[in-house]
C-alpha cells in the first residue's frame, strides 16, 4: 500500500518512475572543499567551511556518507565539490563579497550540475568584527541557497516540463533557479522570460552566468535583448556578447555581427564580430536544407 501511494504521489508531481523507486534522500559518497580563498577574512578555516557545508546538506535532507558506511543498493550517490572565496573587506565602503562554485555529479560520463553564487556583503559601520560577522552570515546564506538549489535539481531532474514551469514561480529562489537550469537543459523557452529579466542586473558575474544559459538555450528571441544589454556596458562585455550572439544564431544575430564587423569604432570588437560572423556562417552552411516540395 505504501508503494502504491508513493507511485501515485510521484505521478501527481510529474516525476518519473525511476525517481520514485529510489531513496527519497540523495546520498553523497564523496564531499570535497576543493579551494577556500580568503578564509582569514572571516576567521574561518577550510575545515570549518566544510562543517558549515555539511550542516546545510543535512538541513536539506542530504545523507553524507561516513567513511566505510554502506550505501543502499538502490541508490546512485552523488559527488560534491565546493570552491569558495571571500574578498578583503573595503571598510570605507563597508562591503565585501562571497563567491561560491558548487559542482554536483554522478560517477561516469553524466553531465554535472554546476551552481555559482556571488553575494555582495554589506555591514553597518566600519567595525572589523561586525564585518566578519556579516561575511560569515552571508557565506551561510550563500551555502544554504546553493545546497537548496542542488536538492531541487536532484528532485526535479526527471520532472515533467509542466512541473518545471510551475516551479519558476516558487517562493524559494533556489528552487526557481533549479527550474530555470533544467528547462534550459531541455531547451524549453519557458525559461527565457526569467533569464531576460536578469539581464538588467549591474553585476557582471551574474550577467556572464545568464549569457551562458542563453547560449545553451539557443533562443533567437534572446539576441536583441542581449544586444541592448551590451550597448549599456563596456567593451569587455560587448566582446562576450558578440560571441554569445554568434553561438545563438538567427537572422538578427547575423545582421548585428555584420554591422559590428564593418562599423564598430573598436578594432578589437570589429575583429571579434568578424570571427563570430565567420563561424556562424560556416555553421549555417553545414545545416542540411529541406528538399523542395
Amino acid at each position: 500500500m505504501r508503494t502504491l501511494w508513493l507511485n501515485l504521489l510521484c505521478l501527481a508531481l510529474g516525476l518519473g518512475a525511476s525517481a520514485c523507486s529510489k531513496s527519497s534522500r540523495p546520498w553523497i559518497d564523496r564531499l570535497e572543499v576543493d579551494a577556500f580563498e580568503g578564509g582569514e577574512v572571516a576567521s574561518l578555516s577550510k575545515e570549518q567551511l566544510e562543517q558549515r557545508l555539511v550542516a546545510k546538506l543535512d538541513a536539506a535532507k542530504f545523507v553524507v556518507a561516513r567513511p566505510g558506511q554502506k550505501i543502499p543498493d538502490d541508490v546512485k550517490p552523488w559527488r560534491l565539490q565546493l570552491a569558495a572565496g571571500l574578498s578583503e573587506p573595503d571598510l570605507e565602503a563597508q562591503t565585501s563579497s562571497v563567491v561560491l562554485a558548487l559542482e554536483l555529479k554522478h560517477t561516469g560520463p553524466s553531465e554535472p550540475f554546476s551552481i555559482d553564487s556571488r553575494v555582495v556583503v554589506k555591514a553597518a559601520g566600519n567595525d572589523v568584527e561586525a564585518m566578519q560577522t556579516a561575511i560569515r552570515d552571508s557565506l551561510d546564506d550563500a551555502l544554504g541557497r546553493a545546497v537548496r538549489q542542488a536538492a531541487a535539481l536532484i528532485s526535479l531532474q526527471n520532472a515533467a516540463e509542466a512541473t518545471l514551469v510551475t516551479k519558476l514561480a516558487d517562493a524559494d529562489p533556489a528552487v526557481a533557479d533549479a527550474a530555470i537550469r533544467l528547462l534550459v537543459r531541455k531547451h524549453h523557452k519557458a525559461a527565457l522570460p526569467a533569464l531576460l529579466a536578469r539581464l538588467k542586473t549591474d553585476d557582471l558575474d551574474t550577467l556572464r552566468g545568464v549569457i551562458g544559459l542563453l547560449v545553451e538555450l539557443r533562443a533567437p528571441e534572446s539576441v536583441n535583448p542581449l544586444i541592448e544589454a551590451a550597448n549599456q556596458r563596456g567593451p569587455v562585455f560587448q566582446r562576450e556578447v558578440v560571441f554569445a550572439v554568434g553561438s545563438i544564431g538567427g537572422d538578427d544575430a547575423e545582421a548585428y555581427l555584420d554591422l559590428v564587423a564593418t562599423g564598430h569604432d573598436d578594432p578589437l570588437i570589429r575583429a571579434s564580430a568578424t570571427q563570430a560572423l565567420l563561424e556562424l556562417r560556416q555553421k549555417n552552411s553545414k545545416v542540411p536544407r529541406e528538399n523542395p516540395k
